[in-house]
């Protein structure tokens, strides 16, 4: 039978049609991908066109001895792109789980159902959703209150500029992994984020001692939330709650939508971006596979948790595709 996926191992091959996709996220640039590649010996990429209608980028990582096909990881949203603006999205579930007989997992921006038709049931929700800030900012009370008591701290909100600063983020980055028992990205992922044209890191500082950060990528309409940290010992100034009004008010000026990215339905972090007045999106997500033990379940994050920052920032690099 004749595959419906064409692989593409010529790189100008892929970086020509890449150019034609109507929509791709931060997530999907050559660069990126090459960048992660070179920082990660357990993750390789493959690249498909899948019937001259759309794009699709996955990375192979082995997990538990079995091996997994993900788009796009480290990113709540992967593929598709489209070359077309009319896709029919139950064809290309019954294509993808016929190709692909490994452990398969797409996610979908929600940008991309503009392009993709899908089934209107609950087959494919992931339990994430998105929040995004469009027209206006609509605050609750509460997220109000917080930015006026925020305003009379005299914090200093500016971009990230050198590599002190960088470092002060990062070393914030690395206490937040350690409270909450997870692997923090390498520090190189804060390095592309601090020089790419296409991101950019803004702190909160008190007296120039950083105390917050927040990482924001931009692509196509959109900017998008993606990394935050704050000092446990100025967590309730409300900092980040500055970084973000400024962010929001300075993409509403622009006519773009800011994005809040993917967070898990009734989680703790889900209620504070609902506070923004966003609306709501349903990640979507085709998968051929349950979870099995993952990071989030094991109780050696209890472990994680006791490690020094040291070794923390040292084992991180291993353990990040278990998150995957």
């Amino acid at each position: 039978m004749e595959s419906k996926f064409l692989k593409i191992d010529n790189d100008q091959v892929w970086r020509e049609l890449s150019k034609k996709v109507l929509f791709k996220t931060f997530f999907h640039s050559w660069e990126w991908e090459e960048f992660l590649e070179k920082n990660f010996t357990w993750l390789k990429f493959e690249r498909y066109n899948w019937r001259n209608r759309a794009l699709l980028s996955l990375a192979r990582v082995k997990i538990f001895g079995k091996d997994k096909l993900i788009s796009h990881p480290f990113c709540e949203y992967g593929g598709p792109l489209p070359l077309i603006d009319q896709i029919d999205g139950e064809e290309f579930k019954q294509d993808l789980f016929s190709e692909f007989k490994d452990s398969v997992k797409v996610s979908f921006h929600p940008q991309l159902l503009n392009y993709l038709r899908v089934s209107s049931d609950n087959s494919g929700q992931s339990g994430r959703v998105s929040y995004w800030v469009e027209g206006t900012l609509d605050l609750r009370k509460t997220t109000r209150n917080e930015i006026e008591k925020a305003e009379t701290r005299g914090f200093q909100i500016e971009k990230c500029q050198n590599p002190k600063d960088l470092q002060d983020f990062y070393n914030l980055c690395v206490s937040a992994a350690k409270k909450h028992r997870v692997p923090v990205y390498p520090f190189p992922f804060f390095e592309y984020f601090s020089g790419s044209p296409d991101s950019e890191i803004i702190l909160a500082k008190k007296k120039d001692k950083v105390i917050a950060g927040s990482v924001f990528l931009f692509y196509d309409k959109f900017v998008h939330y993606f990394q935050n940290a704050v000092d446990e010992k100025y967590k309730n100034l409300g900092a980040n709650y500055l970084i973000l009004q400024e962010q929001i008010n300075k993409s509403l000026a622009k006519n773009l939508v800011f994005d809040f990215g993917g967070t898990r339905i009734g989680s703790s972090l889900e209620v504070f971006k609902r506070g923004w007045g966003g609306k709501e999106y349903p990640i979507f997500e085709l998968k051929n596979y349950e979870e099995e033990l993952s990071l989030r379940g094991s109780k050696l994050r209890n472990i994680f948790g006791w490690l020094p920052p040291f070794l923390i920032k040292k084992c991180s690099p291993s353990l990040l595709k278990y998150k995957l």
